[in-house]
This record gives C-alpha cells, sequence and structure tokens, in this order.
C-alpha cells in the first residue's frame, strides 16, 4: 500500500466530511453546510466550493477547477450527520498534514480554535476573525463568512483581502 491509499484509508470513516485532495498542503474548513450541501449533501459541491478553487488557484493553491482540486475541505457539519467533534477535526488536519488551515466561517474559526488547543489547557489557540496565526508549524488563517460573502461583489473583495493579507 502506498502512501496516499494508507492516507485515504485512515480517512475512510470520515468520508462524508470531506472532498478534495487527500494529500494536499492547504485544508479548508466550513462549519455548517450550504445550500449545495443541504441539497445533496456533497462537501463543497455548490458555488463555494468552484469560488475556492478559483481563489486558491489564483493565490497558486490549485488550479481551478474542480478536476485538478488540490486543496482538501472539511465540513464539520454535513446534512444527517453528527457533526465532528474537536478531537475529530484536529485527527481530519493531522492525517492530511497541511501547511496552512483555513477556517471559512465563524464555527469553523470557533472548531478549529478549540482543536488546536491542548486539552491541559496550557496552550490555547486564539484565531481572531480575518487574521493568521501559527500553531505547531502550521498556518491557521480566518476569513469572514466565505460562503454568505459569495451574494455580495463587496463582501467577496472584503474576503479576498482577508486570505491575500494572510498570505494564503
Amino acid at each position: 500500500m502506498d502512501f496516499r491509499e494508507t492516507v485515504i484509508e485512515n480517512l475512510a470513516p470520515y468520508r462524508p466530511y470531506y472532498s478534495g485532495d487527500e494529500l494536499a498542503s492547504l485544508v479548508a474548513i466550513k462549519g455548517d453546510p450550504g445550500v449545495a450541501e443541504r441539497e445533496n449533501g456533497a462537501a463543497f459541491s455548490g458555488e463555494d466550493g468552484t469560488a475556492l478553487d478559483k481563489s486558491f488557484g489564483h493565490l497558486g493553491w490549485g488550479y481551478g477547477s474542480k478536476d485538478t482540486r488540490t486543496w482538501f475541505g472539511i465540513l464539520i457539519a454535513p446534512i444527517g450527520k453528527t457533526p465532528l467533534t474537536s478531537s475529530e477535526l484536529r485527527l481530519l488536519c493531522e492525517i492530511v498534514d497541511p501547511l496552512i488551515i483555513v477556517a471559512l466561517d465563524e464555527a469553523a474559526r470557533v472548531a478549529l480554535n478549540e482543536a488546536f488547543s491542548s486539552h491541559d489547557g496550557k496552550a490555547t489557540t486564539t484565531l481572531e476573525r480575518g487574521k493568521q496565526a501559527t500553531v505547531f508549524g502550521r498556518k491557521l488563517v480566518s476569513v469572514d463568512g466565505f460562503e454568505q460573502a459569495l451574494s455580495d461583489d463587496s463582501e467577496k473583495q472584503r474576503v479576498w483581502a482577508q486570505l491575500k493579507q494572510a498570505g494564503v
């Protein structure tokens, strides 16, 4: 079994929670399902997935096509599934082992803070909206409501600026 097959096997129990390249350098996390997920359940299958393909492609992460998606997307709470716990979210991130993790909404930012804070309380992660932090050697980035911003040009520009400022 090669390395990719091993990673895919380790991710298998979480298949409804993710989409994309299992060996990606970038993980995007969405807390709540959007319109497409509510209709067909597949993570990042809608307008937000297409917009992320383009955004990450323009920033040098991917090629702007779902057929060649080079990022890994995690949906914390798919329709009909129990939401991921903070331990499960961290495990998914550790299996993929990215350089950058992007929280796409408030629920994802809160979950990411919890997932990457130590259980003994000695180390806490305080990723703020629109900012970045380096935790355990990984860059964590938070943007304000990526999917919600897609319907408003000024909001799209604001979120795009957050991604660029964070150096994604």
